[in-house]
């Protein structure tokens, strides 16, 4: 046998094996993978901020993180810092759509009842990032990790 057609042989063999392994790693729907304690941290996108927004407003989007608790029954609890000052605040949410990767929950503060429509974009089992935007600039995204 030729090493042309050797070679050919294992590359298709390395293919249908490489897809006959993806077949068994399908991860479950977004919706069902965001339950659980999530720790976030912002990603600024410094090329689209920069001149938009002062430097020390840079620096404190930079630094800013937050935790989410997501539970199945739609309850949830947000936490973090502004400003220096810790808080927490308890609160529903509720599912407006799903698309591949994609998932948009509707996000009702327990306190004020003010909701908000939030993308969250899901990267594997354990990972999704949440696309900040103001009228002045794409700010970047908060990256979470699953904490449990």
């Amino acid at each position: 046998m030729p090493v042309v057609r050797k070679l050919g042989l294992v590359a298709y063999v390395g293919l249908l094996v490489a897809g006959l392994v993806g077949c068994g790693s399908q991860l479950p729907a977004p919706v069902e993978r965001l339950p659980g304690k999530w720790s976030g941290q912002m990603i600024v996108y410094e090329d689209a901020v920069q001149g938009k927004l002062p430097p020390e407003k840079i620096a404190e989007l930079a630094n800013m993180k937050m935790g989410f608790e997501f539970a199945a029954d739609g309850s949830m609890v947000s936490s973090g810092a502004l400003h220096g000052q810790a808080y927490s605040s308890q609160g529903r949410w509720e599912v407006i759509k799903q698309d591949g990767e994609l998932l948009t929950i509707k996000s009702i503060d327990g306190t004020t009842g003010q909701a908000k429509d939030v993308n969250i974009e899901f990267d594997g089992a354990d990972t999704f990032y949440v696309p900040l935007k103001t009228e002045v600039a794409e700010l970047g995204a908060m990256h979470f990790t699953r904490l449990r």
